[in-house]
C-alpha cells in the first residue's frame, strides 16, 4: 500500500509540474546531435514560448570523433 501511495504521489507531482510548465508557455524541446553513421544523441531541455532553451539536463553528447 505504501508503494502505491508513493507512486501516486510521484505521478501527481510530475503531472503538476508538466501542467505548470505548459501554463507558462514552456515546453519540452530535446536537443539532438546526428552522427555520420545516422545515430542520434539527444539531451532533454525545456524551452520558453519563443523556443529558446531555458534549462537542460547535465547529460551531454560525445563528439562524433570520440574525442580524439
Amino acid at each position: 500500500m505504501r508503494k502505491k501511495m508513493t507512486f501516486l504521489g510521484f505521478a501527481f507531482a510530475l503531472l503538476a509540474g508538466s501542467l505548470s510548465l505548459q501554463a507558462a508557455g514552456n515546453h519540452p524541446c530535446p536537443r539532438c546531435t546526428t552522427y555520420p553513421d545516422g545515430s542520434q544523441c539527444c539531451v532533454s531541455c525545456v524551452c520558453n514560448g519563443q523556443g529558446f532553451p531555458i534549462a537542460c539536463t547535465d547529460n551531454f553528447c560525445p563528439p562524433a570523433d570520440g574525442g580524439d
